[in-house]
């Protein structure tokens, strides 16, 4: 299966250098593709002037669902939204309750639509007190299928979340300044053997330490150009010019 770390470089570059609703749709695309899934979504409801009824929102559904689910008041009796709302882990749709008549055809119409038989719901909170957003990701693999690949799909997706969440953030508010004389040579270092694709022990040959202080000065150099994990962390140093 494809992860996280796959992803190319340039293409979380492009995302970092040209910050714009259309380069963040062309991520979310990029990413549904990677790993073979039916269609990704991004609501946002917490930014300023959105609200549960009109969310930011980044999405690969048809526009044809999109306006029928509006048209139908889905959005109060959604349990993808409601309960994910309310969760802090992430929430497998074959756990949502479907008693209710409405549930029932808001499920079956969107089957029909494509939007996926298979679905999982990440909750995402922060950077600050009060904004969160849900991130959905749906298949139309079979139960079999989806059971075997699920939970390695959640690990990375949850990154994927975040990602799409700053980035989202970023498109709404002034971006929290970095301090580029915090992260040493060593940090850089690192960080440049990493962009080659090096893997841990390997720079740990390379620059003569064990491979924990290899992990500990790429984890604080991710820490301080808050990024969210080592590729992200890469992609910000690219972008600030501190590694070719």
């Amino acid at each position: 299966m494809a992860s996280l770390e796959d992803v190319d470089v340039r293409t979380l570059l492009q995302l970092e250098t040209d910050l714009t609703d259309q380069t963040l749709d062309g991520f979310i695309e990029y990413v549904r593709k990677h790993y073979g899934l039916a269609n990704i979504a991004y609501l946002c409801p917490s930014f300023r002037g959105r609200s549960m009824v009109d969310p930011f929102a980044n999405m690969t559904y048809s526009d044809a669902w999109i306006e029928h689910y509006r048209a139908q008041g889905y959005a109060p009796v959604d349990p993808v939204i409601n309960i994910g709302a309310r969760s802090v882990l992430p929430v497998d749709w074959a756990r949502l309750p479907r008693i209710d008549k409405k549930v029932q055809r808001l499920f079956g119409e969107a089957k029909d639509a494509g939007v996926g038989q298979q679905g999982l719901t990440i909750p995402v909170r922060g950077p600050t007190n009060g904004l969160w957003a849900l991130f959905i990701a749906t298949s139309n693999e079979s139960d079999a299928s989806w059971s075997g690949r699920r939970f390695e799909l959640m690990k990375d997706l949850v990154h994927v979340a975040h990602y799409v969440h700053q980035r989202a953030y970023e498109l709404h508010a002034e971006d929290v300044p970095v301090d580029l004389n915090a992260i040493t040579k060593r940090e850089v270092e690192a960080l440049e053997w990493s962009a080659e694709g090096k893997s841990l022990a390997d720079i740990a040959i390379l620059m003569r330490i064990s491979t924990e202080t290899v992990k500990a000065h790429l984890d604080s150099a991710r820490f301080k150009l808050q990024a969210l994990n080592r590729v992200h962390a890469v992609t910000k140093a690219i972008r600030a010019g501190l590694i070719q």
